[in-house]
């Protein structure tokens, strides 16, 4: 008679019941909601702190060469003066009206840069020998773009920045070989029309345009002589893009009071009162 072998012992196979299944896709799925969120908001982080390096860095550019550029200054348009610069769109005033220098609104910074050279050699193609009429400007965002299609002066459409400002600098050189009195300089931007038709450039994108207690963009002296070392220009110059519904910002705000917006640069010009009258 034949033993039977032993009998094996029964095999359990495991297997996830419906609930377990139901909670382990339910984790899943909260692991990757979480995990998505997280880039998505790395991305959004990155993108907002590449736009006010971008600000940032165009920003600084701009201000140091208006600085430069203002302590050169032979003369400084005082508080008070009516600049007519022609009525295109690269000098069109937000707001419309005559540019007023001292205008809290839409102001205006305007100086007579000294030459590098010796004036006596100023003629046409030798620039560097001219003293130089220097209007310092906004202009809204919107009209610019719209106003100039396409050129190499203009920055491009932005429809949620349409309203910011663009600072420009308007530029005439004054060819003569002699330098101007300051009679002559007074006289110089109120001539009918503009000043031989002359137009603006962009300097500076995305400027911030003029809120209550913002203080203005330029402070320029009094009306009265200039003397160096005791005339003074103040720069306040601050920017301001949305992307993607978020405020990028230089120079940053440590409050919402928009007084505490800017950071103010004093500029004393050097060559101020050197001029005859």
């Amino acid at each position: 008679m034949t033993t039977p072998p032993p009998a094996r012992p029964a095999v359990h196979t495991a297997a996830f019941t419906l609930i377990e299944l139901l909670v382990a896709v339910a984790l899943a799925l909260i692991i990757m909601f979480a995990a998505s969120s997280l880039l998505i908001s790395s991305s959004r982080s990155s993108g907002d702190l590449q736009a006010r390096n971008d600000l940032l860095q165009e920003f600084q550019i701009a201000q140091n060469y208006l600085i430069a550029n203002v302590r050169e200054a032979a003369y400084v348009y005082p508080q008070g003066t009516t600049l007519n610069l022609g009525g295109g769109v690269t000098t069109r005033r937000p707001g419309g009206g005559n540019w007023v220098v001292g205008s809290a609104s839409a102001p205006i910074l305007a100086i007579v840069k000294a030459p590098q050279e010796a004036v006596s050699g100023c003629v046409a193609g030798n620039e560097d020998a001219c003293y130089k009429f220097k209007a310092y400007y906004p202009v809204r965002r919107g009209t610019w773009v719209a106003g100039l299609g396409d050129t190499q002066n203009n920055p491009g459409a932005d429809p949620s920045n349409e309203d910011a400002w663009l600072l420009v600098e308007y530029t005439k050189n004054l060819v003569q070989t002699t330098p101007p009195t300051v009679s002559q300089l007074t006289a110089l931007p109120l001539t009918p029309g503009g000043l031989n038709g002359e137009s603006g450039k962009l300097l500076l994108d995305y400027v911030q345009p003029a809120v209550t207690g913002l203080p203005p963009l330029f402070t320029a002296p009094p009306a009265g002589p200039q003397v160096a070392g005791q005339t003074r220009v103040t720069v306040n110059l601050s920017v301001s893009r949305t992307v993607a519904g978020k405020a990028a910002v230089v120079p940053a705000r440590p409050s919402t009071d928009p007084a505490t917006w800017v950071q103010g640069v004093l500029v004393s010009p050097r060559n101020v009162g050197r001029l005859n009258p």
